[in-house]
Order: structure tokens, then sequence, then C-alpha cells
């Protein structure tokens, strides 16, 4: 019940971006967005601390570890498939690496960074 009632709030805010977004009113969207992702984050927090009744269980657990790990897997592959040449072709001269491709580039360390600083503070906890 719990979590159908965070997907569906999740949801109705990713919606009200996507109008936003097509109807021209991008701050209204946006705010939507962060109202309904805030509000459903929250209560996913919150709600098994109030009640007696878990939001996960075991299975979900183990289905949340291992697309996690296919996640991190997928994009550690793609990474190394794609960053390194990128770097030989613009040292070549043949690209240029444009500021959005660097801030991916960016974004997918900063993620692999943030991972490694979860995973060694989980194996020191266990």
């Amino acid at each position: 019940m719990y979590e159908r009632t965070v997907y569906a709030i999740i949801a109705i805010a990713i919606v009200g971006l996507l109008a936003g977004l097509v109807f021209d009113q991008e701050y209204a969207g946006t705010v939507i967005y962060l109202v309904g992702v805030w509000l459903g984050a929250g209560l996913a927090y919150l709600l098994p601390k109030w009640s007696e009744v878990r939001f996960y269980d075991e299975r979900d657990e183990e289905l949340t570890r291992r697309a996690s790990g296919l996640a991190m897997s997928v994009a550690f592959v793609v990474g190394l498939g794609v960053v390194p040449p990128l770097y030989a072709l613009e040292a070549a001269g043949q690209l240029t690496i444009t500021p959005t491709m660097w801030g991916a580039i960016y974004v997918a360390s900063a993620l692999y960074l943030v991972w490694g600083v979860c995973y060694a503070i989980a194996s020191r906890r266990l």
C-alpha cells in the first residue's frame, strides 16, 4: 500500500514536470516535480518508521541490490568503452569534447566516487 502511494506521488510529479515543459510552464512544472519527489521520498522514509508494516521485504531488497549492481556494471562498461577513445580522438584532433560531454564524464566519475565511498562505509559496518 505504501509503495503504491509513493510511486503514484512520484509519477504525478514526473507528469507535472513534463506537462510544465509541454505547456511552456517550466517553473510550475519544476515546482510540482520538486514537491512531489520530496513528498514521495519523505513518505518512503517516514512511513515505515511510523508503521509496523515494512515498506520493502527481503525480496525487494535483493532485487534492488541486483538492479543496482547491474546498472553500475553497465555504466562502468560503457564508460570504459567510450571515455578513453574520446580522449584519444581529441588528442589526435579528430574530435572536440564538448562541455556537455565533459559534464557527462564528470557526472559518471562523481557517481563512481560516491559509490566507492558508500561501499567503503557499508563494508566497515558489516
